[in-house]
């Protein structure tokens, strides 16, 4: 049997998983009910394995509220991207392709070069990883505010709080951006696809 762990799932869970679990490890020390230097007595396969096994679940788990960061801060919308595209190339503005669905788009350009549209992949993955460790970050600036009032380190935790603040920000702000780079990516390579236009005037609704 073959396990295989895709660029998405790389980037957009087990990447923030890592972090969501540093910081739950932390807690659960603080907390008494789990104390890290136990761990080191363990085989360091099996540490290594368990860790990459519920950074991924945990990045799973984390992923539907992380998602609610975008009713705060909305990505911009396809029509964005399209607007900047066609101010760069004039000659795509009638184009019937250009006002397609951005996931169709991807698609397409998945079947006309993988190697291509892979680099959308990555970057629409990247999103979701940045995106995703925004929320770790204000996780983590939660556990740093309770630290500050009930922790002996109180100065380290209040510095530690305004940097998960700036993290958080800095990582769903970043996301958004590359997810609209990602759209115009889609829209530069299915420029070049052969009878994408025939293929979307075709499905367009005629006019009553």
């Amino acid at each position: 049997m073959t396990f295989a762990v895709s660029i998405f799932d790389l980037f957009s869970f087990t990447v923030p998983g890592a972090v969501q679990l540093s910081l739950t490890v932390y807690a659960l020390d603080r907390l008494g009910v789990l104390h890290v230097t136990a761990l080191s007595t363990a085989p360091g396969l099996l540490l290594v394995a368990g860790a990459v096994v519920a950074s991924y679940l945990l990045g799973h788990l984390f992923h539907p509220l992380a998602a609610q960061l975008d009713r705060l801060r909305p990505r911009r919308d396809a029509e964005d991207a399209r607007q900047e595209f066609v101010a760069r190339v004039p000659q795509a503005r009638d184009r019937a392709y250009v006002q397609a669905d951005p996931a169709l788009l991807v698609a397409a350009a998945e079947l006309h070069d993988k190697d291509a549209a892979g680099e959308v992949i990555r970057m629409r993955a990247q999103s979701v990883m940045l995106r995703n460790i925004a929320f770790a970050f204000t996780l983590a600036t939660v556990v740093a505010l309770v630290q500050t009032s009930t922790g002996p380190h109180r100065v380290v935790a209040a510095v530690a709080a305004a940097l998960s603040v700036l993290g958080a920000a800095g990582a769903l702000g970043s996301g958004r951006k590359v997810w609209h780079m990602s759209r115009l990516k889609t829209l530069e390579i299915c420029y070049w696809v052969p009878d994408i236009d025939q293929t979307f005037a075709a499905e367009a609704p005629a006019a009553g």
